[in-house]
């Protein structure tokens, strides 16, 4: 049997943003956050990846 499992948000209950509107505890933008629950699994996926390696400090 071969079950979906959604992705699953990056979220580490550290809600605080920079001056970019990016969240400093899962590193995702104000409206990637918004905007988790209507995106696909593909689009998730592909913002985990993305995540791995954003720097946010610029």
């Amino acid at each position: 049997m071969n079950e979906h499992k959604p992705t699953k948000s990056p979220c580490v209950d550290i809600c605080k943003y920079n001056k970019n509107n990016y969240c400093v505890g899962c590193k995702r933008h104000s409206d990637e956050i918004t905007d988790w629950i209507n995106y696909s699994d593909s689009m998730r996926e592909a913002i985990m990846q993305d995540l791995e390696n954003r720097n946010i400090d610029e």
